[in-house]
């Protein structure tokens, strides 16, 4: 590798509980996924984990702050692209008993091997030994923090 060189770091995969905070402008965790970015931080949105947020907020400033996210430099929209996906899918739902869209965020973090950014970390911890390995979750302790700062919790 050259000296100029910059690695990637793993990226985040955000859930619903991240992605509703931002639908309904929670100040502190837009700030911080906005700051991730910045940071060069590359962030997963699972599609279906986007639509649950949707769901959730139902009004057009809710869609909006959605549709930013998809905007940012560092951030990704995961998709359910195809019949492999959607069996994969349908097999963490019935091990997990999740419903689809936190399934689809497991299913994405599982096959990609990213960590999961929560505010629900005790659900993830509850659901993650019913998959082949362990997910791996951080949770948003303090959304003033930035994961790996010294106040957050993972």
């Amino acid at each position: 590798m050259s000296e100029g060189a910059r690695t990637v770091p793993t990226p985040y995969v955000l859930d619903v509980s991240v992605l509703t905070a931002v639908a309904r402008a929670d100040a502190g965790v837009t700030s911080l996924i906005l700051d991730l970015d910045a940071r060069g931080q590359p962030l997963v949105l699972p599609a279906l984990a986007m639509a649950a947020a949707s769901l959730d907020a139902r009004s057009e400033d809710a869609d909006d702050a959605l549709r930013g996210l998809e905007q940012l430099g560092n951030a990704e929209v995961a998709p359910l692209r195809d019949a492999e996906q959607a069996a994969r899918l349908a097999a963490v739902i019935a091990r997990t008993g999740l419903d689809p869209w936190d399934a689809h965020v497991a299913a994405v973090a599982d096959t990609a091997i990213c960590p999961i950014l929560t505010l629900a970390g005790a659900k993830w911890r509850e659901h993650s030994a019913d998959l082949d390995e362990p997910l791996h979750i951080i949770e948003i302790a303090d959304p003033g923090e930035t994961p790996g700062d010294s106040g957050s919790a993972a």
